[in-house]
């Protein structure tokens, strides 16, 4: 791969987990903005629509700590395409939700598929600009206030009429962005890999 091959291919990659980083926004700002709904809806309590929100938060942080310590193992192509199975099933079973349990179920999922996106676009798009890494990392986290703006503009847009389902499934549009941008990508070895540091040594220096 010649060298204007690769910066067209990194440039790609960057802009695929960018769009993952923009979905895991989406899902968030939506979800604030249809609580209200559902706690009208499901006649949920207020300890409920809490424990909803908060289930949105905590697997989120966990999954990121988690999946840090083995994406290189599993590899980053193959956990960002489980994070993108996370997505779907997130929204799936959201706008099919009957109640408490499957909108607290289906928070979480989609929590741990947004862990799971930090986790692999965090350390392939270090891996890509080494030599850059503060530059382009803080790019890409612009995809999160990016896509709270977007997204929360969009489901307002849609106004008090449309039902809160069709607000939900705007997730899906940069979820599947991302999901067949994915496929075509080739994903870096992770640095620690490279420099040839056994995953016992990376352990023994946290």
């Amino acid at each position: 791969m010649d060298n204007q091959t690769k910066s067209s291919h990194d440039r790609l990659l960057f802009l695929t987990c960018f769009i993952a980083i923009v979905t895991t926004a989406f899902g968030f700002i939506v979800r604030a903005i249809v609580l209200p709904e559902w706690g009208v809806e499901f006649n949920l309590t207020q300890t409920q629509l809490g424990e909803i929100s908060g289930v949105g938060l905590w697997p989120f942080a966990i999954s990121i700590v988690l999946f840090s310590l083995v994406v290189d193992k599993i590899g980053y192509k193959t956990s960002l395409g489980f994070a993108f199975i996370c997505h779907v099933t997130s929204v799936g079973l959201t706008v099919t939700a009957d109640g408490y349990s499957t909108l607290y179920l289906a928070t979480f999922i989609g929590a741990i598929g947004n862990g799971i996106v930090e986790a692999v676009a965090n350390p392939v798009v270090a891996t890509m600009f080494a030599k850059e890494k503060t530059k382009w990392l803080s790019i890409l986290h612009a995809g999160w206030p990016g896509g709270l703006v977007l997204g929360g503009i969009l489901a307002l847009l849609m106004g008090t009429d449309v039902a809160w389902q069709y607000k939900i499934a705007l997730t899906l549009i940069p979820t599947i962005m991302y999901g067949v941008m994915m496929l075509r990508r080739t994903f870096p070895l992770n640095e620690r890999v490279q420099a040839g540091v056994s995953y016992r040594e990376m352990l023994q220096e946290v």
